[in-house]
């Protein structure tokens, strides 16, 4: 395309597009999640193995233990209107079984970073380990342990297009191949980061956090919390890198929005005021290293 866009009197495509997010970034001057101060930390305990059925989660009386029944949340259910997919619920926090290495199973609160990091060494779990599978063609067995009730395939995809068989019939040669997307994840530079802030004033909860889909954010929450969207707002500030990783709704988002919520009605004596003199809330950070998840 040569000619300018309609009605704009100038050209776009192939023009060189002036960024406005570098000064601020090559100055050491962006905003970022773990930027900000809060009042309280929370750290997710986790499960070390890959299945198994949670036998036993205890901690100590002085540490805020949350598991799964304090949160009153329904499950992250993707859905997808095609190729018979069966949709597939992942609990906020695992609840009976656990499918996965690093499934958050339960989170501590505490008034640092550090005490949180040390509550959620003291939280025991026991896990009754199962079998579990590891690759897609072990999955597929007929004898493979149930990765989830309704199976392990969700997708059976098969499609052809019209007239095909017609003119495949015509080739001198057919080829069959079989071509398998192998794992794989991309590496941000900044982690997953959440902030959780309540204001009793307006009646609002705003979570900043790393995530490249704020609006789908915030209606998947308040969905799956049960309130009104519009009690929620979703902020992304300057993110660290994506690539797309970030494009995926992460339990620990939620929790950190329920617990603000469940909070505000409690005053804590370091709580940073708000622009009311009387008004304390209730807020909380979150911060995740690559790899192992640990909040």
């Amino acid at each position: 395309m040569t000619s300018p866009t309609a009605g704009s009197g100038m050209k776009w495509v192939g023009r060189a597009i002036r960024r406005l997010e570098d000064p601020a970034l090559v100055r050491g001057r962006g905003r970022f999640t773990a930027d900000l101060a809060a009042a309280r930390f929370v750290r997710f305990v986790r499960s070390p193995v890959a299945a198994g059925r949670i036998v036993k989660i205890a901690a100590p009386d002085d540490i805020t233990l949350i598991c799964a029944a304090d949160l009153a949340a329904r499950p992250i259910k993707p859905m997808l209107h095609k190729f018979n997919y069966r949709p597939i619920a992942q609990p906020i926090l695992a609840d009976e079984m656990v499918r996965f290495v690093g499934e958050p199973i339960a989170a501590v609160v505490a008034a640092t970073a550090a005490e949180a990091e040390d509550a959620a060494d003291r939280v025991e779990i026991e896990i009754a380990e199962l079998p579990a599978v590891r690759n897609m063609d072990e999955a597929l067995r007929r004898d493979a342990p149930a990765v989830h009730d309704t199976g392990n395939l969700i997708v059976d995809a098969q499609f052809k297009t019209d007239g095909f068989e017609a003119v495949a019939g015509k080739a001198q040669r057919r080829v069959h191949l079989v071509v398998q997307s192998h794992r794989q994840n991309a590496t941000p530079l900044e982690a997953r980061a959440a902030h959780a802030s309540f204001d009793p004033t307006s009646g609002r909860t705003t979570l900043t956090c790393t995530t490249q889909m704020p609006h789908l954010t915030r209606t998947a929450i308040a969905d799956l919390l049960g309130f009104s969207e519009s009690d929620l707002r979703v902020i992304a500030p300057d993110v660290g890198g994506g690539f797309g990783q970030k494009m995926s709704l992460a339990a620990e988002y939620i929790v950190l929005v329920a617990l603000a919520r469940q909070l505000r009605a409690k005053r804590h004596p370091n709580i940073t005021t708000t622009h009311e003199q009387y008004s304390h809330p209730a807020t909380l950070a979150c911060c995740c290293l690559n790899g192992s998840a640990a909040f």
